[in-house]
């Protein structure tokens, strides 16, 4: 729980929003060229209302999102069902998504809550959750159980495969260390969910434009630079637009597997 009491988490409600503005001057106006270029040779599955509404079957009644965080995603796709229930280790986390209305608990993909266990759900979902946990299969067997037998699983991860994560190496955004324990491929997700018991029924990918944005290149410069134990310099950020160039470059055309910051497997019960 340590690892998340920082006032700059995401899903607290004290969190200090980015600079964008200052973030937009230090990548300047090459800076923007890239977010523009890569934006055209954006085709990922981003998980939009449409798209969550193109997956969820008519007759879908019951969701549950393992690590809902904030709340804020079951906002997304909680219009096309009938209830939808969230659980969360960050307590303070938890207390936002409660003051927004939303029925969420507090507890582990390991270790889940028993208010959750009276019934069965149609909709099971982690965005951005198995690399959190301790036992990663474990989580995924603990959800399968409370999955009905038509009913369809949405699981999200970074891509340690993708070309950013292995040209950025330990400064590349998604690793998080100390809160991110377990780092997937596209292959080893789906080896873990089908040591739960999942059939995975599709693979798909999403995250490119944003690995060319302001706030991500500033902040892996600034990891980079912090693993030197210094401050970011200008210098760091324009050592980082040559890398997000260079990156650019080499996967506008790639295979998505190569391509996106994220891979999500759509499962159901085997």
């Amino acid at each position: 729980a340590s690892f998340y009491d920082i006032d700059a988490y995401y899903t607290h409600p004290d969190s200090a929003a980015p600079d964008a503005e200052a973030e937009a001057r230090q990548v300047g106006i090459f800076g923007r060229c890239l977010s523009a270029i890569a934006f055209r040779f954006e085709n990922g599955a981003e998980p939009t209302q449409a798209w969550w509404r193109s997956i969820i079957a008519s007759s879908s009644r019951q969701a549950l999102e393992i690590g809902c965080g904030d709340g804020d995603r079951m906002q997304t796709y909680g219009p096309f069902l009938d209830h939808v229930r969230g659980v969360e280790p960050d307590q303070r986390a938890v207390s936002v998504a409660r003051e927004r209305g939303l029925d969420v608990y507090e507890g582990t993909a390991e270790d889940l809550p028993d208010d959750i266990k009276d019934r069965q759900y149609d909709l099971i979902v982690f965005t951005h959750v198995l690399e959190h946990t301790i036992d990663p299969v474990l989580s995924l067997k603990n959800a399968a159980e409370m999955l009905t037998d038509d009913g369809l699983m949405s699981i999200e991860v970074p891509n340690n495969a993708s070309a950013g994560a292995r040209h950025m190496g330990q400064a590349w955004r998604w690793l998080d260390a100390p809160r991110h324990l377990n780092f997937f491929t596209p292959e080893s997700l789906q080896a873990c969910a089908e040591a739960a018991g999942l059939k995975v029924k599709a693979v798909l990918y999403r995250g490119y434009v944003r690995q060319f944005t302001p706030d991500w290149i500033v902040d892996e410069a600034q990891i980079s630079a912090a693993m030197q134990g210094r401050a970011m310099t200008q210098k760091d950020v324009n050592r980082q637009l040559r890398h997000s160039a260079k990156l650019l470059a080499t996967t506008a055309l790639a295979h998505p597997s190569k391509k996106y910051d994220s891979v999500r497997i759509l499962c159901t019960r085997a």
